[in-house]
């Protein structure tokens, strides 16, 4: 009798562990680690969803694709995109954040993520955040998961990159003005373009240039100031 009990133990205790790793599997969706948090822990984003695409003409900050080929762009406005597989526009998402926020598909459904608070929240029908989650892992999921500029979806490879340059998919810049996709069979298609010239890689060697003034011109400046003064 007692090792009949023993095995019931030692049955529901399999059970229960099954039936929890299917639920981290579940939420470790988008290749995150997702801890659930009470509704006492949340945090409440200010979302707003329409129906009118008034970020058009934006700069891309990030995108993701979701399984069923729906493409989610954060703009740096501070709005994310859905369009379908053919880029028609579905609708806009606007959010008000502190640091640096994006989105990522967690199966068809649209995840916010804020990486100052490491928190994610599912985005509803209805645009405002439900579901909250932290976000344990990985290390660096934002660079990583968020910011990642190579994605591959169905039949087709995706890449963000800029017109002045920045093709290296290793380097992740601020903007992006042109996103892209190709098929396996080596059809190359431009899903959403820009033309600016302020795109990631100006901004990168602006600031170059003015670190450059800062630590070398501006130097060599005062030098020539006080050789002239002392003449």
């Amino acid at each position: 009798m007692k090792k009949l009990k023993l095995k019931n133990i030692i049955f529901y205790i399999s059970v229960f562990v099954m039936f929890t790793e299917i639920m981290l599997i579940q939420v470790h969706a988008a290749e995150l680690e997702l801890e659930p948090k009470t509704d006492s822990e949340s945090k409440p984003f200010e979302l707003k969803i329409s129906y009118s695409w008034t970020s058009k003409g934006q700069m891309i900050k990030y995108y993701d694709v979701s399984e069923n080929g729906q493409i989610a762009i954060t703009f740096d406005n501070d709005t994310i995109c859905v369009f379908d597989n053919d880029m028609n526009f579905l609708y806009q998402i606007s959010y008000v954040s502190n640091g640096s926020s994006g989105a990522v598909w967690m199966d068809e459904k649209l995840l916010f993520i804020e990486h100052r608070s490491n928190t994610a929240a599912v985005c509803g029908s209805d645009g405002l955040s439900e579901d909250f989650y932290e976000i344990t892992g990985p290390r660096n999921y934002y660079s990583e998961i968020v910011e990642k500029r190579i994605r591959e979806q169905g039949n087709y490879r995706y890449f963000c990159t800029n017109g002045s340059g920045g093709n290296n998919p290793l380097v992740h810049w601020d903007y992006y003005t042109i996103l892209k996709r190709t098929s396996r069979e080596g059809e190359e298609e431009i899903l959403y373009e820009v033309d600016t010239l302020f795109d990631g890689t100006f901004v990168w060697r602006l600031m170059k240039f003015a670190y450059a003034s800062l630590f070398v011109i501006s130097p060599i400046g005062v030098l020539v100031y006080r050789r002239i003064n002392k003449k």
